[in-house]
């Protein structure tokens, strides 16, 4: 017995799997739209279960199986002429598929891709990945681990989205949120892969950090803290807040407006905290350090769009990140906000090739990865970054403390 083939207590056992076996070669011809004449032959490779009925009572039983689906006009039996007269199948063929699965007792695929197909409908415009799951889903692949007849998971990640889309500048809380739409709250963190693959509009793309996607979201564990050190007054409620050193911490959703105290050369966000802390100890007079927390969530760029609005137009705005697929989507997200406010976004020692040799790898860049961070580095103009780009994952913590040449 080969390892993984199925074990056969009984003749009805191996006369359901036969006829198992035909309903997924009709499933799999359906999905072709093949016309052709759908049969099974029972060989000893294609259908080893039947062959390794010792016992003549239980080749009985599984006869007498096949002869009640070929009675209810399932299928038609060809028997071996070579063996006693109807003691041994050679063939099943199949006469109507609808009525095999009713046999069975089983959903055919057709008609959970039939019911996925209408249940996705209203959404295919706006989410056109939808129509690659469906596709999957006709041919037999499972897409991140969901089935056909696994609709609702699509559809519950869909509502998700949705919601967030409409609050967009709110941070909302992620098992409240989860309770509400689906009264249980950690229902909404098992649907990260569906979430991500809808954001993405790519299915072979790798699903990112479920942090990272909440917080493009704005979906959070807890109300976050904003960051901040420069030589600024914000008007935080209804009160005009000094920014002492080394930084200060705010709720982003109570920050009203930001003004500046001196002239600012640059304004520089880090997406780690053990380099902010590093970098906000020895601020220079002029420069705005601020804190990304790794993927900046709504509300965060709201604050953001308000300080850049804040610096003279000749000032410079960068971001230093690590040097992964996570960092470069960070500066993705951080440029389009600057594009938004009328600056370009300027990356500081991102550029791998310019990096001392010795630095600390953390991990080989995936090819889809470095694609990604190519195309990323494209749309911005980040050539030398793009140039520059080597074979390796080099994260923030690992590098000297360095200053933009201003």
């Amino acid at each position: 017995m080969m390892v993984g083939e199925p074990v056969v207590q009984s003749g009805e056992e191996a006369a359901n799997s036969i006829l198992g076996k035909l309903l997924r070669r009709a499933e799999n011809a359906l999905a072709k739209d093949a016309s052709r004449a759908i049969s099974l032959r029972l060989s000893d490779k294609s259908v080893p279960e039947y062959w390794r009925l010792q016992r003549h009572k239980d080749k009985l039983e599984c006869n007498a199986v096949l002869r009640a689906a070929e009675k209810q006009g399932c299928i038609k039996i060809e028997w071996d002429k070579r063996a006693d007269e109807n003691s041994q199948v050679e063939r099943v063929l199949l006469l109507d598929e609808n009525l095999l699965a009713n046999y069975l007792g089983v959903v055919p695929r057709w008609v959970l891709i039939e019911q996925a197909s209408r249940e996705f409908a209203s959404n295919l415009d706006r989410y056109p990945l939808l129509e690659q799951v469906l596709e999957n889903w006709r041919y037999g692949s499972q897409v991140r681990n969901s089935k056909p007849g696994d609709f609702e998971v699509w559809i519950s990640a869909i509502r998700v989205i949705d919601y967030c889309r409409n609050k967009i500048g709110d941070d909302i809380p992620i098992r409240r949120l989860s309770a509400s739409l689906f009264s249980n709250s950690k229902r909404l963190e098992t649907l990260v892969p569906y979430i991500d693959s809808l954001i993405q509009n790519d299915l072979p793309a790798s699903i990112r950090e479920a942090e990272e996607v909440f917080s493009e979201l704005g979906l959070v564990k807890f109300p976050p803290t904003l960051l901040l050190a420069g030589d600024l007054t914000v008007l935080y409620g209804q009160q005009e807040t000094k920014v002492l050193r080394p930084y200060i911490g705010l709720a982003p959703k109570e920050i009203k407006a930001i003004k500046g105290e001196v002239y600012f050369s640059y304004l520089l966000t880090v997406e780690n905290l053990t380099t902010f802390h590093e970098l906000v100890s020895q601020r220079p007079q002029g420069a705005i350090v601020f804190y990304t927390s790794g993927m900046p969530s709504p509300s965060w760029k709201r604050v953001y769009k308000l300080l850049l609005q804040e610096l003279p137009r000749n000032a410079s705005v960068y971001h230093w990140g690590d040097i992964d697929g996570g960092g470069f989507r960070i500066a993705n997200h951080l440029a389009m906000c600057c594009s938004d406010v009328g600056f370009d976004l300027r990356l500081h020692c991102m550029t791998a090739s310019l990096l001392p040799a010795d630095i600390a790898i953390a991990r080989d860049l995936l090819l889809a990865e470095r694609i990604q961070i190519q195309n990323i580095c494209e749309r911005w103009s980040w050539g030398n970054e793009k140039d520059g780009l080597g074979t390796v994952a080099i994260e923030q913590e690992a590098l000297p403390i360095v200053w933009p040449a201003t």
